[in-house]
Order: C-alpha cells, then structure tokens, then sequence
C-alpha cells in the first residue's frame, strides 16, 4: 500500500519541476508475463506490453519506486526492466526509489543499480530516495511530515528534470547510431 502512496506523492509534486503529464504504472496491475527472453513474442499486438512499451517511449524521464522485499526489489520491476530495451529507456534519465517499513530500504536500490540498467541503456540518478518508516512518512493526504525529507525529495525531483533536459540532447546526438551498441560489452 505504502510504496503506491510513495509514488502519487512524488506525482503530486511534478508541476514545480516542468513534469506535466505523469502515468503512474502500478505493476501489481499489469498482468505482464514472466520473461523468458524467447517464448514469448512480444512484438504481437495483443501482447500487454506493447501498451507499456508505448508509455515508456513517449516518456522523458521516470521514477521507479519499489519497496524492499526481504531486501530485494520486487520481482515485478525487474521483469519489467527486462522486457525494456534501448527503444524504451535508452538514455533517458530515471530516479530509484524504495520503501521500508523500518529503518532498512537500500538493498533494492544496490541491485537496481547492479542489474538494472543492462540492455536497456537508462540512466540512474546518481542521488536516490529512500522512504524509510513508510508508513508514518507521508500521510493519506500527501503530505510529508518529515521536512528534511520533503527538502531531499524536492531537490531530487529538480535533479530529475535536469538530467531529463540534458539527455534530450544526448539522444538527439547519438540517435540511430546507439541502435549498432544494443548490448553491455
């Protein structure tokens, strides 16, 4: 529940930073196949992610927020990350973010940044959040009660936007040619 309330907060404060249309993807939702990298065709219209590959790829910039699951991100977000290609997130810039019940939160984040980026060429920020105590940090009306935090995740957002004007134009600079580069060397 936390990890949802975590996100609409985040999209709440997308207006200060030039973020005007924000789709927030809950995976709990998507009834996205496990990937296997070759039984399945995912290029068949029918097929549930073509509707998010589609978001994906109109999209500058993204927020992955998950919570930590016996000290791992959950298996949803890293199926997703393995059905994305260049084509989705390539060079595009992305802030981790997870939720913990307690004090803990930083594994997920560890093997995001491990694994996460492979074949798909996102850019993780270099800063990331952490909502530790998720359940008593943001309330049900959005508010952070923690005014450090709030400040942290201000500043993360404008960073956020930041990176998103300054790869538009990497991307416009590599363009076609990352297409030759699908893969980690």
């Amino acid at each position: 529940m936390f990890p949802r309330c975590a996100g609409k907060y985040k999209a709440s404060r997308r207006s200060e930073y030039g973020f005007t249309e924000i789709t927030l993807l809950e995976l709990s939702n998507v009834e996205l196949p496990l990937h296997d990298g070759y039984t399945t065709d995912i290029s068949a219209g029918s097929h549930p992610w073509q509707s998010i590959a589609q978001h994906l790829k109109e999209s500058e910039a993204f927020i992955f927020v998950t919570p930590e699951w016996h000290g791992m991100s959950t298996p949803a977000l890293k199926n997703l990350l393995l059905y994305c290609s260049i084509a989705e997130l390539g060079h595009k810039p992305a802030l981790l973010a997870s939720v913990s019940s307690g004090v803990n939160g930083v594994y997920p984040l560890c093997e995001l940044r491990m694994t996460g980026f492979k074949n798909n060429h996102v850019c993780f920020l270099p800063d990331h959040l952490v909502f530790r105590h998720g359940e008593s940090l943001i309330s049900k009306d959005l508010i952070c009660n923690d005014e450090k935090f709030a400040s942290r995740v201000n500043y993360t957002l404008k960073l956020l936007q930041s990176y998103a004007k300054a790869l538009e134009q990497v991307r416009e600079e590599v363009g076609e040619e990352s297409k030759n580069y699908l893969y980690g060397m």
